[in-house]
């Protein structure tokens, strides 16, 4: 190596950092660091490189913002903050994969109510947290079973709803590693629920099949072992349909859905009325809505972890299939 150049290269390590330190984005990162427990050795190449991502996604906030300045939503700083969009969508937008074998199979049984029977008056509010059959939020961390988190998350509630007892806190893991799916990469939510009901599977407690976020090989006992069993379900192509979406959300249920949450990561609160398209890549679970001002929205729970959005929910639009909330939606009933 050339002799004055090797001499420079300190001093040019130490006009970066001097910079950075002048820098109006530096303390704003080295909080995000702090708040988001990051690992990063300091001043490491990848220390500046995330440094360098973040100020851009900075820039991109900044541009949303003044776009939707009327608006309710929010874009700004959270988890993803340090990711780019590839390396988000690569990280956790891998999870979902339609299956044709029984993705689109539509399901109903006599306990089941047929949406024919839905067409009366609904209020303008419901929020199933409120009547305590949803769960603790959960983080899937970069394994991708949004399909597996959002169809369990649904069982759970419409046990608890036709039971009236506690919310159970089912195993996850068990669907991820135990059903006709890929695990942690990738599977579909209506194979999950087929699975579920063609084998009469229960799907046991997460005390007896603790989540670990990676596929791992099925380890499930004893069959008969404690949990809840899926009656029957439904998936159904609602495009164009969401009336009957609020319907199903009044009088059945909270719902599992597939959706486009390639711009979440840009997202920190308020309602999500643009910037989504209807190509599928996440599934979640919506729990409620509210259509009593000026933009009705769903209540939709996430598995990213309560650090994300407002303490792991955000609100979409209701109407326009905006984030293509209506494409692949279902119900389910239990065995009490």
């Amino acid at each position: 190596m050339d002799a004055k150049l090797q001499f420079l290269l300190p001093a040019c390590l130490i006009c970066t950092v001097t910079f950075a330190l002048h820098d109006t984005h530096y303390g704003q990162f080295t909080q995000f660091i702090q708040t988001y427990k990051k690992t990063y050795e300091a001043n490491s190449p990848e220390f500046w490189h995330r440094f360098e991502v973040f100020k851009n996604n900075l820039k991109h906030y900044t541009h949303l913002n003044k776009a939707h300045q009327n608006e309710t939503v929010v874009y700004g700083v959270n988890k993803f903050s340090d990711l780019t969009q590839e390396e988000f969508e690569k990280q956790y937008l891998r999870g979902l994969k339609s299956s044709s074998l029984h993705g689109d199979r539509i399901t109903v049984d006599m306990a089941m109510p047929s949406l024919k029977l839905l067409k009366t008056a609904v209020p303008d509010y419901v929020d199933w947290r409120n009547k305590s059959i949803i769960s603790a939020i959960k983080d899937q961390k970069t394994c991708g079973a949004c399909w597996a988190f959002s169809a369990t998350e649904t069982v759970e509630s419409m046990y608890a709803k036709t039971t009236g007892q506690a919310v159970p806190d089912l195993s996850v893991q068990e669907v991820i590693d135990c059903s006709e799916n890929n695990g942690c990469q990738g599977g579909d939510t209506c194979s999950a629920l087929y699975w579920m009901t063609k084998y009469k599977k229960t799907i046991v407690y997460e005390k007896d099949y603790p989540l670990v976020d990676k596929t791992q090989v099925c380890h499930l006992g004893n069959s008969t072992s404690s949990g809840v069993r899926v009656a029957n379900y439904s998936c159904e192509h609602l495009t164009g349909k969401e009336e009957e979406m609020v319907q199903m959300l009044y009088a059945v249920g909270p719902l599992t859905v597939t959706v486009d949450a390639s711009t979440w990561n840009n997202y920190i609160g308020g309602v999500i009325k643009f910037h989504c398209s209807n190509v599928n890549n996440h599934a979640v679970q919506i729990v409620g809505y509210d259509r009593r001002g000026d933009v009705p929205f769903y209540i939709v729970r996430n598995s990213w972890g309560t650090d994300f959005g407002d303490n792991g929910y955000l609100y979409i639009k209701i109407g326009d299939n905006l984030c293509g909330v209506a494409e692949r939606v279902s119900t389910v009933t239990v065995q009490p």
